[in-house]
């Protein structure tokens, strides 16, 4: 398959650069994007022959310009339930659909869904990001989940990644295993400053992030929090704070 991309002008702290576009050669698009009007425009005139839009989770920065493209273009919509009421095809994993198999991986949302192509491409959303860390919002977003599907990703032996921010990574193994060491570390930090006697989520993030820009301080602390219910969840003995 022949894959192309563009970005979205939409950067910022959870977008990076901005949001990746996919064409997969001359019929699909994978994450539309943000309902921005040069970007649709940019995306109807790199794919006069579009047929199919699909989408990996409902966020604003991935599915809302699939409306004005199918609008535009007739495609249809391949998206997770409860996307988009506009969509073609419900997928919740397993199905394969015009060669990509979708596989389920709920943890940044209940419903976020990737796709991987017989060549061992896989298109990650906001699973697995081009660099940095993905992001868990309780309480849709679910940590014990999330370092689950990294795992179910890891079995699927993917060569490359595609993420919806960053740039494509050619260490898909690795970079899968980096993603799961680093979401077990950071959750022995949490256990650890427990321990020691952390009882509130910004006692914990004081601690393991002792010299962090006050302005990141809540997103760090959401983050704790996902960790404490997925420990919760576990009924780890270190998990009240």
């Amino acid at each position: 398959m022949k894959i192309r991309s563009i970005t979205a002008p939409n950067p910022g702290p959870f977008t990076l650069d901005g949001t990746r576009t996919y064409f997969v050669d001359d019929s699909i698009v994978i994450d539309p994007g943000p309902d921005i009007e040069s970007h649709v425009a940019a995306i109807v005139d790199a794919m006069p022959h579009l047929k199919t839009i699909f989408i990996t989770h409902r966020h604003a920065d991935h599915a809302p310009a699939a409306v004005p493209l199918k609008f535009h273009t007739g495609a249809r919509i391949v998206a997770p339930d409860g996307v988009l009421d506009e969509t073609d095809q419900v997928v919740r994993g397993g199905e394969v659909v015009e060669g990509l198999e979708v596989i389920a991986t709920p943890g940044h949302t209940s419903e976020h869904v990737c796709y991987l192509t017989s060549d061992g491409d896989l298109f990650t959303g906001d699973t697995i990001l081009g660099y940095g860390s993905t992001a868990i919002f309780p309480p849709d977003g679910n940590m014990r989940d999330y370092i689950a599907s990294l795992h179910v990703l890891r079995t699927r032996e993917p060569k490359r990644i595609f993420p919806a921010h960053g740039p494509t990574r050619d260490d898909a193994l690795a970079l899968i295993d980096e993603y799961i060491v680093h979401r077990l570390q950071r959750e022995q930090q949490v256990i650890e400053a427990l321990r020691a006697g952390a009882t509130t989520t910004a006692e914990i993030r004081q601690m393991i992030y002792p010299d962090l820009d006050p302005r990141l301080a809540r997103a760090a602390e959401i983050q704790i929090t996902a960790h404490l219910e997925k420990l919760k969840e576990e009924e780890h003995p270190s998990s009240r704070a």
